[in-house]
């Protein structure tokens, strides 16, 4: 048989390179995080977005009319609390709650 290769070990994305993308207009919402090559971490659409909140897993920005870069440390803290992305350990102890 072939011999395997063994790939470069995986490196660790730096939580702020994550891309937060929202969208919020009358009655629908919508919150999702991107690696920075556009792979979906999470995506949450309306309820979804209302239960994340509610159940205290998704922390709101506290800043009027929050952008995506105002949103974005909130939806790392999401993703690395729900064991959708890991971290090294670095910067963990600045996740927003």
């Amino acid at each position: 048989m072939g011999a395997s290769r063994v790939g470069r070990p995986f490196e660790p994305i730096p939580l702020e390179s994550y891309v937060c993308s929202t969208w919020f207009e009358r009655d629908r919402r919508h919150v999702s995080l991107q690696t920075p090559n556009g792979r979906t971490v999470f995506e949450l659409w309306d309820d979804e977005v209302d239960e994340a909140i509610e159940d205290g897993f998704l922390s709101v920005p506290r800043v009027p009319r929050p952008s995506d870069a105002d949103w974005q440390p909130h939806a790392v803290s999401y993703a690395l609390d729900m064991g959708l992305i890991k971290t090294s350990g670095a910067g963990a102890a600045d996740r927003c709650h």
